[in-house]
């Protein structure tokens, strides 16, 4: 499985921005050598890399080295993939979008960013919808979290107050689906 660079290009700003420019030296010699190969190179936005040495793993040396093992990590760098995502010309759409345009599209997105994977919005009403990702193939618990904040930093932008992101089902522990049930007011 392959993720487009666009992903990529934000980890490395996350620890910088984070936790300073030696923080970053720090992170990468914690990396395994294929991953510190992709991080010592310009990453293209346009490329394909391979998921769990490119994202899973950078990732999760993120939540060990700064958060001592804690999850949040992951979500709180999902969260900040969002905000540079979603910067410049892209944050207009997202700030005067709604939060069922803003999944749908989001939906669409991420299916286009992560390769093979499916990934689709059910149960959308006026407070709330469900984000439902049934392809997949190498799920990650890392990715669980990473997708989750990227999903409520981006409603944030768009507005929504009494947010919640909540992952239900997850393909990591053996469901056949992962979801994310959204809520909000």
């Amino acid at each position: 499985m392959e993720a487009k660079g666009t992903v990529l290009q934000s980890i490395p700003k996350f620890v910088q921005k984070r936790f300073g420019d030696d923080s970053v030296q720090r992170w990468l010699a914690r990396l395994s050598p294929e991953a510190r190969d992709v991080y010592s190179n310009p990453i293209m936005a346009s490329m394909w890399y391979p998921l769990i040495a490119a994202v899973a793993e950078p990732t999760e040396a993120i939540c060990d080295l700064f958060y001592g093992g804690d999850m949040k990590g992951a979500w709180e760098s999902g969260r900040f993939s969002a905000e540079e995502a979603l910067k410049g010309i892209y944050k207009i759409f997202v700030i005067v979008g709604t939060p069922q345009t803003i999944l749908k599209k989001g939906a669409t997105a991420m299916a286009m960013l992560y390769r093979p994977s499916e990934i689709q919005v059910v149960d959308l009403t006026d407070k709330q919808g469900t984000l439902r990702i049934t392809k997949f193939p190498e799920p990650h618990r890392i990715l669980d979290a990473r997708i989750g904040g990227f999903v409520e930093q981006s409603l944030i932008i768009c507005g929504c107050k009494n947010l919640a992101v909540v992952p239900g089902r997850l393909m990591t522990k053996g469901d056949p689906v992962s979801e994310y049930r959204v809520t909000w007011s």
